[in-house]
């Protein structure tokens, strides 16, 4: 890979594509830390005599402007954060031109107007062919921010960490994105611990009726076959939840049931909302028994304090453990964070949908063009 650490940037006109994608309200920017990702790439172009484009995207406003996600929020607090505004500028929300996501070579040649080199610091669009990826890179010299390098450098520890003793634990939504992170460790971890909705689906496709509970049913085929790897291979370890709490409302917690998977009836009106008391052991086990550890997605609705129990103690479970620890997805790092847990884990990903699909053995646009 291509970084800019092989390049001589003084006195050149740099184009620097960050993850800007942060929430804000009221024109302020209320978490920072995916801004603070790119500092150290801002910085080490500035300090070497750079001058500086930054480019990045907020939302998904789909090719129209949308005050509320423009880019002057951010602006400010990259003043905030580099402690100065010489020598470097920000264009506008990428998006807010239907060029961007559509790769479109003209949007492409707009952008590089003027500038020498490009540099990618956002890891987490790589797995885009957007203009601000891969359109770009065919018309500059592309070489990859420090934030790209460590975000890269961490994944590639992962995946080569021994299998023995090598736990995934996979939790949260997106079964499509998330089963074939299972699928590409199979052969690379011993253990694999399931919570949240993707829990759900392979409960599902074992047969087990959970009520209301979400299912993602567009891959149940897919957990089947992962199911039956699975069972063709005891050397491996899968723990699905042996109990659940469920609950009427998903958004508060209303009429609570504390369930076992072998003995459900009558939940028609129920949803899983997080892993019972039970499974939530057998994690916490399991992790402490681990040597490394990869997390991506919370146990249950986290957002809600009575259904964050279990997510809670398999990150305390993890930040305890004396090996490797990994963690990836926003909620993930997001809630590792609120419980001022981030400095006792190796990596925490900010690539979200990026790190899923590299750890999936994709090929990512954004890094392949970094290769070349």
């Amino acid at each position: 890979m291509k970084n800019i650490q092989d390049i001589q940037v003084n006195n050149k006109n740099v184009l620097a594509r960050i993850d800007a994608d942060v929430p804000i309200e009221d024109g302020v920017v209320l978490d920072d830390k995916r801004l603070q990702a790119s500092v150290p790439t801002l910085k080490y172009l500035l300090e070497n005599g750079a001058k500086v484009t930054i480019i990045g995207h907020i939302g998904r406003p789909k090719g129209k402007e949308i005050t509320e996600l423009k880019i002057r929020p951010v602006e400010d607090k990259l003043i905030e954060l580099l402690g100065t505004h010489l020598n470097w500028q920000i264009l506008e929300n990428l998006r807010f031109n239907a060029g961007e996501e559509e790769n479109d070579p003209e949007f492409a040649k707009l952008l590089v107007t003027g500038q020498d080199l490009f540099v990618q610091d956002a890891f987490a669009v790589c797995h885009r062919a957007h203009a601000s990826t891969v359109g770009i890179a065919k018309l500059l010299p592309t070489y990859a921010g420090l934030s790209v390098q460590r975000e890269v450098g961490g994944l590639q520890k992962i995946l080569k960490s021994p299998k023995e003793g090598f736990t995934i634990i996979i939790g949260g939504k997106k079964a499509e994105d998330k089963l074939p992170v299972i699928t590409n460790l199979f052969e690379k971890a011993e253990n694999f611990l399931i919570g949240g909705v993707v829990a759900n689906t392979f409960l599902a496709a074992k047969g087990v009726k959970l009520g209301k509970s979400l299912i993602e049913s567009q891959v149940l085929g897919q957990a089947k076959e992962i199911l039956a790897k699975f069972e063709h291979d005891p050397k491996k370890k899968l723990l699905l939840p042996v109990d659940l709490v469920f609950s009427k409302s998903i958004e508060e917690p209303l009429e609570l049931r504390y369930e076992n998977i072998a003995d459900l009836n009558h939940l028609d009106n129920y949803f899983a909302c997080d892993l019972g008391e039970e499974t939530t052991a057998n994690f916490v086990v399991a992790i402490k028994n681990s040597k490394t550890i990869f997390w991506n997605g919370n146990m249950g609705i986290s957002e809600v304090e009575k259904f964050r129990k279990s997510t809670w103690r398999v990150a305390e479970a993890i930040a305890n453990n004396d090996g490797q620890k990994y963690a990836g997805g926003g909620d993930t790092t997001s809630f590792i964070r609120q419980l001022g847990l981030a400095e006792n884990f190796d990596f925490l990903s900010i690539g979200g949908g990026a790190t899923l699909e590299f750890l999936s053995g994709k090929t990512l646009p954004g890094l392949e063009v970094l290769n070349k």
